[in-house]
């Protein structure tokens, strides 16, 4: 990802985040640092939770029925 310069709109500098040559957020330069480093550990939180592996469950899942009353 990289800060690129966009404009100056009432004396504030605004920038855009690009991602692959595409715009993906504009804001001032300390959001743009801030949108990268969330966006950057949701996906590292992200890869993670696929790398678990899931937890086995503690037995077999059994399902008891009752036998209908005869009247």
């Amino acid at each position: 990802m990289e800060i690129r310069f966009y404009c100056v709109h009432n004396g504030k500098k605004f920038y855009k985040v690009a991602l692959h040559g595409e715009d993906i957020f504009c804001g001032t330069k300390g959001e743009c640092q801030r949108f990268i480093k969330i966006h950057n550990d949701k996906v590292h939180r992200s890869i993670a939770s696929e790398q678990n592996t899931p937890r086995p469950r503690p037995g077999a899942i059994r399902v008891y029925r009752r036998r209908a009353a005869n009247i």
